[in-house]
C-alpha cells in the first residue's frame, strides 16, 4: 500500500500578477515567490531559474542567498521574475532543489492572470493577488 504524503505548512507562496512598470513603459507580468516564514537578521534573496518553452513554465527554486547589502532587515525571503510577452493557457511546474515538484494551470490575459489546481500536498501555494513590490 503507497503511503500518503504527510500534510505539512506550505513553505512557500507564489503571487503571479501583471504589473505596470514606470521605468520601462510596459505591463509585465510578475511571478514573485516569497517564503512563508519571515527572517529577522537579514533580506534573503530566493535564486530562481525559469524557462519557457512552448505552453509551459518551469521554475526551479535554487535556495537562498543574502542580498549585496549586508542590512538588517525582517521579512521573507523573495525571488521574482517578470515576463513580458505571456498570453494564453500554460502549465506551471514549480520545482525545488531536492526534485519536488508542484503543477498548476495559469491562464493570462491582458487584464488577468488565473491559476487553477493544486496539488494535494503542495510546497507552494499559488495566488493571483499582487503584492508590493520593494
Amino acid at each position: 500500500m503507497p503511503r500518503k504524503k504527510e500534510q505539512r505548512d506550505p513553505e512557500y507562496a507564489l503571487h503571479v500578477f501583471h504589473h505596470f512598470d514606470e521605468r520601462v513603459r510596459k505591463v509585465l507580468q510578475v511571478f514573485l515567490v516569497q517564503t512563508t516564514k519571515e527572517f529577522t537578521c537579514f533580506g534573503y534573496e530566493i535564486l530562481l531559474d525559469v524557462a519557457v518553452q512552448n505552453r509551459a513554465i518551469a521554475l526551479k527554486i535554487l535556495g537562498l542567498q543574502t542580498t549585496p547589502l549586508l542590512m538588517p532587515s525582517v521579512g521573507p525571503a523573495r525571488g521574482r521574475r517578470d515576463f513580458t510577452d505571456l498570453a494564453g493557457s500554460y502549465v506551471l511546474n514549480i520545482m525545488k532543489l531536492d526534485g519536488e515538484m508542484n503543477e498548476f494551470r495559469l491562464d493570462v490575459t491582458p487584464s488577468n492572470l488565473v491559476i487553477k489546481g493544486a496539488p494535494a500536498a503542495p510546497f507552494i501555494t499559488a495566488s493571483n493577488r499582487p503584492v508590493a513590490l520593494s
